[in-house]
């Protein structure tokens, strides 16, 4: 921040001099102002130098040097004369104290060596001539030579205090006047004195203003105010910038107005004091709340000094503060059109606090360098320092650590580098790991001492971070000194130590020590109350932690304290959205766009939490314009490269200096750029992941036929269900920010490239796909009857719709089993009777052959799906020659941050053999039965925290088919899971899954009016899921294992159920021969099963993914195999 107000003072110093002052104080008031002109003349400002000059030939009409200044750029210059004090004869007769008179010229007197008292007197004489003459270090000599003769002799003494006067050697002349007064007649160096003691004290008050001491700046600046110097207005508004570092800007407006009331002060310098006097109401009103007060008095403030850049600058801060970001661009561009070296100043602070270093860096290569002042300067080694830092991170980013630490530890050591500087690159170094660097430059920011409390902030929390706590104490310390014993001084001072503490309870969070960051959050809290750092980080803990609501509320009581503070409401952003609060959400989102609109971060957390509340447009839109503000922001035009050369202004390096890395090349090579944090990941303040509405074995091994996946989440339909299993195996895309690396261009900056990974992620989500998947089952069994072969392929065309995506499906179906023999053609249709009356007549059987049992059709389907609802409509295979109705409908609202529940109903074919889902004809008398449907619905419930949850669910079905008896089977699935083990890349997760399942009659059998389709009495499983994930950069691999055991029995039944003529004969047959089977006999199984399950998916461009996936399952009757190959194309351009 720009110490504009000290060359305020500056001035205000030297127009205090301009007051009418006996002959000594007038000579040093004329060179104060020359020594002002000189200041302007040194930085380019000769328009400021002439007024100066114009004020000094007010005072001494014929100042060579005013004369000189005003035909041009003066050379080296050299003070005018003014009226000086004469000589004093020899003894102790007074001398008016504002010029002692020359004593009256001797007799001649014979030629003899003159004594040391004589020559002293001489030299004293010859002194005071070359001081009324101007020449003042010929009078200083002069001086100095008397002194040496006479070193205690009060003229000589007082005639160098003079000298040192018009010097602006304040405190020299102090000294000398003080030691002459004490050597007789007082009064006459009386005036004298008090001008060299009122600017040497000044000039000390101002120094330790400089240095961030405002306390021993304010208790100098107050006693010089109440001093009772004639002209004060120098100290007042020394004590009026003192006040306002330190937030008393009530006080430094009445102050101001004090100075502005001072007589003798010119028109010019009482307008800037009125002026700083109105800025500093304004600022009073603001930290009282009174926006609309503040706004006045900005205005008014601008239209009494339509120049004045800096209360523009205040007024822009203001509106920046309030998300006005048009009106500060106007402003900035006001002063732009200025022109001058102060109004260019002003435009380019502005744009870095908008966060636009290369424009600012742009607006301050337009003031010429013959009139950067040495502030200027180190802002624009701040912005450089800005960049290099940046471009730091990117090369750490892109796997480059080492080199990033070496660049920015050479960048340190550049000499000259301000407090600032080398704290931002201290903070730079610990993010990448150099604990060492950072506290060593951390410290060595430290002893710069920085410029005001503030700039202690992030030397502290570096020092902190680093355990350096007694340095950081230290600062502290050296803050409590600056600030002094007032309201304001103490908030800082309770502020940054609640910087320590919140670093300390981040360190405990980050390590995952939650109880040991809150209870030291806890007992800091004890101590200060109210304590916003300690109360931000309280808030990001509970974001770690995974309590969302609690999160919430707590950011929500930061942003009371600081309503626009932007990591907070980021935070609150993420914490609402899943504590599923999107009103509070969508609340803070407007917010921080209003208060931040050219922070991409918060486009980011914009995108995150459209993307979780479905809405991947918005999700998109939110990308694009972080996307935009991002480039803006870092000045990037095509190709990578900024639009202006950052480095401009830095000083060629020495021959031989060149450095071994070079710490400006970084993010230049597309390839030293890794992935980067995906922008659905939470950013500083640490937003726990969104819950997956099911659980992570949502797709591992089935405990049993007719159930869903182990951990199942009651999202996949019944077991048997074809159209179920083709969306259940369907290849799902990766997570939204885990795009994988390599495929899209690239730009070197691994910020950038996410976002663009993104937006073509969600493009290929929202935009039109295409997706075509083969699909092949094999389930072991009898040929003829329960085996059954299955070659599958579907073609979707899906596109966004109303905030989730539409399709269009067919899928292709060819179902066998092969053809029915043996002992199995007894037992298919009504083969049975034939079998019982040759059992009778002790006759072979002659059976009638079946025809192999083969399928083949297309299933057409339309349907709709989003977080929060999923539908579909269709039929069943048409060419399987007994059409049905298929489809369904599931809401699945999110109860609570890591709570989802889901409620569906659905009507489906059972695909558990060609009987059940296509139906066959008798071969006996040409009846068909079969082609089963299961109608009914559930509800499921699952809770998942950080990758551990539960999950439960219930469901009843009603099944009906042709010439095949009703049924009815409920199903009861629960299980729970925990995360082992997970790292960048990888996670293993390990959990217990238990099943049952029961149905009114048992209906696995392929006689007439059997459904073909396994529906035990009773079933219980208990599994125990293993599942392993991989996902880096464009391939994802998943692999399941779920050993366990099963017990299930089957009820006898009736041959015939539906038939109950053909099964009265088949009882009238048993009772003439018992060999005769009437009915299926009861089995009971109990054992060692298994299910394992695998997927690979492999994003060869942004368009495109292909993948695989198997699985393979043993519980139940029968043993089963799936393949799936697939292949997703997006149809349409990225972007």
């Amino acid at each position: 921040m720009r110490r504009f107000c000290l060359i305020a003072l500056c001035s205000t110093a030297a127009l205090a001099l301009t007051a009418p002052l006996p002959a000594a104080a007038q000579s040093t008031g004329v060179s104060a102002l020359l020594e002002q002109a000189r200041y302007w003349e040194e930085r380019g400002r000769h328009d400021r130098a002439v007024q100066t000059y114009r004020r000094v030939l007010e005072i001494d009409p014929d100042n060579v040097e005013a004369r000189r200044g005003l035909r041009g750029p003066a050379p080296a210059p050299t003070p005018a004369p003014s009226p000086a004090p004469q000589p004093a004869p020899q003894g102790n007769a007074p001398a008016p104290a504002a010029a002692p008179r020359r004593p009256a010229p001797e007799q001649p007197q014979a030629p003899r060596a003159p004594t040391a008292s004589e020559q002293a007197g001489r030299d004293r004489a010859a002194g005071f001539q070359a001081l009324e003459a101007g020449r003042l270090t010929d009078a200083a000599r002069a001086f100095d030579s008397a002194l040496a003769r006479a070193p205690n002799d009060a003229d000589s003494l007082g005639g160098l205090g003079l000298v040192r006067l018009r010097q602006n050697r304040f405190a020299d002349a102090r000294d000398l006047l003080r030691r002459a007064s004490q050597r007789g007649s007082a009064s006459r160096w009386a005036e004298a004195l008090a001008s060299a003691d009122f600017f040497a004290t000044l000039g000390d008050a101002r120094a330790a203003f400089d240095r961030g001491e405002l306390d021993s700046a304010r208790q100098m600046a107050e006693r010089l105010a109440g001093s009772g110097y004639q002209d004060s207005a120098p100290a007042l508004d020394l004590l009026a910038a003192v006040y306002e570092k330190q937030g008393r800007y009530q006080d430094a407006a009445t102050v101001s107005r004090k100075a502005a009331q001072q007589a003798g002060t010119t028109a010019e310098a009482r307008r800037r004091y009125e002026v700083n006097a109105l800025r500093q109401q304004a600022l009073a009103a603001r930290q009282n709340g009174d926006e609309s007060g503040a706004e006045l008095l900005f205005q008014q403030g601008m239209l009494a000094d339509p120049a004045d850049p800096w209360i523009r600058y205040e007024y822009g801060r203001f509106l920046m503060d309030r998300g006005r970001v048009a009106e500060v661009d106007s402003l900035i561009q006001n002063l732009a059109l200025k022109g001058g070296a102060e109004p260019l100043y002003a435009a380019a602070l502005l744009l870095d606090r908008l966060g636009r270093p290369g424009e600012a860096q742009q607006m301050m290569a337009r003031i010429p360098r013959d009139q950067t002042s040495a502030e200027m300067t180190e802002f624009v080694a701040g912005l450089q320092v800005d960049t290099a830092v940046d471009r730091a991170r990117n090369l750490a980013a892109g796997g480059q650590t080492q080199q990033a630490v070496a660049g920015l530890r050479q960048i340190a050591a550049t000499p000259g580098l301000g407090a600032g500087s080398l704290a931002e690159i201290a903070s730079a170094l610990y993010e990448l790991g150099d604990t060492a660097g950072a506290g060593d430059f951390a410290r060595q920011a430290l002893d710069r001492n920085p410029g005001d409390a503030e700039s202690y902030e992030p030397i502290i929390r570096v020092l902190a971070q680093t355990g350096q706590e007694a340095f950081a104490l230290s600062a502290l310390q050296r803050v409590n000194e600056a600030v002094g014993d007032t309201p304001e001084g103490a908030q800082m001072v309770a502020r940054l130590n609640g910087t320590i503490t919140a670093v300390q309870a981040d360190q405990l969070r980050e390590a995952g020590r939650y109880a040991e960051s809150f209870d030291l959050l806890q007992s800091a809290w004890n101590r200060a109350p109210g304590n916003v750092e300690i109360l931000a980080a309280l808030a990001r803990l509970y974001q770690s932690g995974g309590l969302s609501l609690q999160a919430s509320q707590t950011f929500q009581m930061v942003l009371q304290k600081r309503p626009d503070d932007q990591g907070a409401l980021i935070g609150l952003i993420d914490s609402a959205s899943a504590a599923g609060d999107r009103q509070l959400a969508q609340q803070a989102l407007e917010k921080a766009i209003r208060a931040h609109p050219d922070a991409h971060e918060v486009y980011l957390a914009g995108a995150r939490f459209r993307r979780a509340s479905g809405d991947e447009r918005g999700a998109r839109a939110m990308l694009e314009r972080a996307r935009e503000v991002y480039l803006a922001k870092s000045g990037l035009a095509a190709g990578g490269f900024p639009a202006a050369n950052p480095f401009s202004h830095m000083p060629a390096p020495a021959a031989g200096g060149l450095a071994s890395v070079n710490p400006f090349a970084l993010g230049t090579n597309p390839d030293l750029a890794r992935r980067a944090p995906a922008y659905g990941d939470a950013p500083v303040y640490g937003a726990a992941a969104m819950p997956a509405s099911g659980s992570p074995f949502t797709s591992a091994s089935a405990p049993l036929p007719g159930a869903a996946p182990a951990y199942g989440s009651a999202a996949v339909p019944a077991y048997g269900n074809y159209g179920s299993m083709a969306g259940a195996m369907a290849p799902s895309a990766p997570g939204i920010g885990q795009a994988p690396g390599g495929m899209a261009g690239r730009t070197g900056d691994p910020v950038l490239d996410q976002i663009q990974q993104d937006l073509q992620q969600l493009a290929a989500e929202t935009g039109p796909r295409m997706d075509f998947k083969t699909t092949f089952r094999n389930r072991s069994g009898e040929e003829g009857l329960s085996e059954l072969q299955e070659i599958g392929a579907t073609a979707q065309l899906s596109t966004d719709f109303a905030g989730g995506r539409v399709s269009a499906q067919a899928q292709a179906v060819v179902i066998d089993a092969g053809r029915p023999s043996g002992s199995g053609l007894a037992r298919f249709g009504r083969n049975a009777t034939i079998e019982a009356q040759a059992i009778v007549d002790q006759q072979p059987s002659d059976f009638v052959d079946a025809d192999t049992q083969h399928a083949s059709g297309v299933a057409l389907s339309a349907g709709y799906e989003s977080n929060l609802v999923s539908l579909d409509a269709g039929t069943t295979p048409l060419g399987f020659g007994n059409t049905r109705f298929a489809g369904g409908i599931a809401v699945k609202p999110r109860l609570s941050p890591y709570a989802t529940g889901r409620i569906w109903a659905e009507r489906r074919p059972v695909t558990d053999s060609v009987v059940s889902y296509a139906g066959t004809t008798d071969p006996v008398t040409g009846a068909e039965w079969g082609a089963v449907t299961r109608t009914g619905g559930g509800i499921s419930f699952s809770w998942d925290r950080d990758g551990t949850g539960f999950y439960a669910d219930g469901s009843y079905g009603r099944y009906t088919g042709r010439n095949v008896r009703n049924n009815e089977g409920v199903q009861i699935n629960g299980g729970a899971y925990f995360r082992a083990y997970r790292d960048a890349s990888s996670q293993l997760t390990l959990g217990v899954n238990g099943n049952y399942q029961a149905f009114d009659n048992n209906q696995n059998y392929f006689t007439f009016g059997h459904g073909g389709y396994f529906s035990p009495q009773s079933f219980l499983s208990v599994s125990f899921p293993i599942r392993y994930t991989y996902d880096r950069d464009a391939l994802e691999i998943t692999a399941g294992l779920s050993p366990g055991f099963q017990s299930y029995e089957q009820t006898g039944e009736a041959l015939y159920p539906t038939d109950a003529g053909a099964q009265a004969a088949l009882d009238a047959l048993k009772v003439i021969n018992s060999d005769v089977r009437a009915r299926y006999d009861t089995i009971s199984q109990t054992g060692f099963a298994l299910a394992a399950d695998g997927s690979a998916y492999y994003e060869v461009s942004p368009r495109t993914r292909i993948g695989g996936e198997f699985q393979y399952n043993s519980f139940g009757v029968y043993d089963e195999f799936r393949t799936l190959l697939g292949i997703r194309q997006q149809i349409g351009a990225t972007r």
